[in-house]
């Protein structure tokens, strides 16, 4: 056979280039896929977490406990901590016939995405999440609000955030808290037709997922339930030593 044709450094050459263009294609197409793959596991990860810090929020406040620390991790983003603050936002505003209105402002645990535009917030006993930039939102787990109807009672409860200075963490985090104060809120006799509004934050404004919430237990378009005959809040301040 003649092999006068055949050259080593041809073959080397188209083998190299195959090689370069397998990792070319690769680190185009697959990085990318990667990276957003990586990113959705760390939000997914935050969510089930924010739903156990909500849990352990929950046994504060309904279950005598008096302290919680709940041990996370925080990838690919940042865990903040909002303080409620008098007249800040978001805050809701609740009023009865001859009551009120009583004005709260909740605080907030707040996660934001590095990766991507996700945040997922803890506010006022329900985890919800939306994209940055966009002014819908949804509601992963609900608070524990209740509207009796045969006995006409509704209850709110109204969980306030409160800490002693601004904070942010990411990686491993321990989220301390404690029950400081619990206030009832009863209005004598009938409250009538009970009104909730919502004020949202601008820079996290979850209007849509509480909009979506205090319609589906039953109040209208304007956040009105009718016919109410004993209205309850209950508040409850927890406030956050560390994370």
């Amino acid at each position: 056979m003649n092999e006068r044709a055949v050259s080593e450094a041809i073959g080397f050459v188209l083998i190299l280039g195959i090689v370069i263009s397998g990792i070319g294609l690769v680190t185009l197409y697959g990085y990318p896929v990667l990276l957003k793959e990586q990113s959705n596991t760390d939000v997914k990860n935050m969510e089930r977490a924010m739903i156990v810090i909500q849990n352990d929020m929950k046994s504060l406040c309904f279950k005598n406990v008096p302290y919680k620390e709940t041990s996370l991790q925080v990838s690919g983003g940042t865990l903040e901590v909002i303080g409620a603050t008098d007249g800040a936002t978001p805050k809701f505003n609740i009023s009865a016939d001859g009551f009120g209105p009583v004005e709260f402002s909740p605080g907030a645990l707040v996660y934001r995405s590095d990766r991507g535009t996700e945040v997922i917030t803890l506010e006022n006993g329900a985890v919800m999440t939306r994209q940055e930039g966009s002014t819908g939102s949804a509601m992963l787990a609900e608070p524990r609000w209740f509207y009796d109807g045969p006995t006409g009672t509704f209850v709110i409860y109204i969980m306030n955030i409160t800490t002693d200075d601004l904070m942010a963490k990411s990686g491993m985090a321990t989220v301390r808290m404690k029950l400081e104060e619990t206030n009832v809120y009863t209005p004598p006799g009938d409250a009538g037709d009970v009104t909730v509004t919502y004020t949202g934050d601008g820079d996290n404004d979850l209007s849509v997922a509480w909009d979506n919430y205090l319609t589906g237990i039953g109040l209208d378009g304007t956040h009105t339930l009718p016919g109410v005959k004993k209205l309850v809040i209950k508040e409850y301040k927890i406030k956050i030593y560390d994370i």
